[in-house]
């Protein structure tokens, strides 16, 4: 059994830029036909207490709910997952080069994957080919139609699997696009290693 996960997506708590309230996210997930999400706030992770009262409000058995961060190097933004917040702090936005921060956080056994690379104006330069990254994200709602489908040539140039979500900054845009997860997952652990084993896949509708 596959689980739908949208693991790219920011609330009104942690980034300015956002305009979600995070009490109506797990709701507005479940409805979306979500089995899980992740937080990725810019430069932060969320406690695992506020996890746990955000779940607890929700009320909703079985729902997976884990928190990452995006982080802004000097050429693209990168997915790490698998962090604590002292750890992420030692990310400083536009200090690290793409390569010494996929090295940084892979050497503290997280999993990277590149955030809205073709996006214009936010994307990585040709050292994007010598990165070790688990996943390339190929679609969300800041990617439009030319975008996605350079996402798409990309990551098969890079031979890399492909991801989707939906960067969501609205609530209304969660679980626009999503990933089907093809492992089982019951906390940050077992996600990172499904990540890294490539047992992901984007959701068939999304292919053609």
């Amino acid at each position: 059994m596959s689980l739908h996960f949208d693991f790219h997506l920011h609330t009104s708590r942690y980034s300015g830029d956002s305009q979600m309230e995070p009490y109506r996210l797990i709701r507005r997930a479940v409805k979306a036909g979500l089995q899980g999400v992740v937080i990725t706030e810019h430069h932060r992770v969320w406690p695992q207490d506020e996890l746990n009262e955000l779940i607890a409000e929700a009320d909703v058995p079985g729902f997976m709910l884990l928190s990452g961060f995006e982080y802004t190097s000097r050429r693209g933004d990168i997915l790490i997952y698998g962090l604590n917040q002292n750890q992420c702090a030692t990310f400083v936005p536009g200090e690290l080069e793409p390569a010494e921060a996929v090295a940084r956080a892979t050497d503290w056994g997280a999993a990277c994957i590149a955030a809205h690379p073709t996006r214009q104006g936010l994307g990585f330069d040709e050292r994007i080919f010598d990165l070790p990254l688990s996943g390339i994200e190929v679609q969300s709602c800041n990617l439009n139609t030319n975008e996605q489908r350079l996402g798409f040539k990309l990551a098969e140039q890079l031979g890399v699997p492909m991801t989707a979500s939906s960067d969501a900054h609205r609530i209304e845009d969660v679980g626009k696009y999503a990933t089907e997860i093809t492992a089982p997952v019951s906390n940050m652990t077992t996600f990172v290693e499904a990540i890294k084993q490539g047992q992901f896949r984007l959701p068939t509708a999304t292919t053609s």
